[in-house]
């Protein structure tokens, strides 16, 4: 299952917060990229939240493909950005 580091949730809490009521980010694939956008949850989704708000909903093929990854806020060049990363086995 993809896991989502704190200031992940943090940062994906902060792009929603001037979104509507119930809206989400959605990663989805699109030409064999893998991109965020908002959406609204889904009943069949896998949901991820942060200080008690679902911010984050994985469609089923797409949690599968990310099962072994981990979504963090990593610092490059042009500021922090969301990367997916591989997870760390303890």
């Amino acid at each position: 299952m993809l896991s989502m580091t704190d200031s992940a949730g943090a940062r994906l809490t902060d792009l929603l917060t001037s979104k509507a009521d119930g809206s989400v980010a959605r990663i989805i694939r699109n030409q064999d990229r893998l991109h965020l956008r908002v959406d609204q949850l889904r009943a069949s989704d896998q949901t991820f939240s942060h200080e008690g708000r679902v911010v984050l909903a994985l469609d089923v093929e797409i949690a599968s493909s990310l099962s072994l990854r981990e979504l963090d806020l990593c610092a490059t060049s042009s500021g922090k950005r969301l990367r997916l990363k591989s997870a760390t086995v303890l």
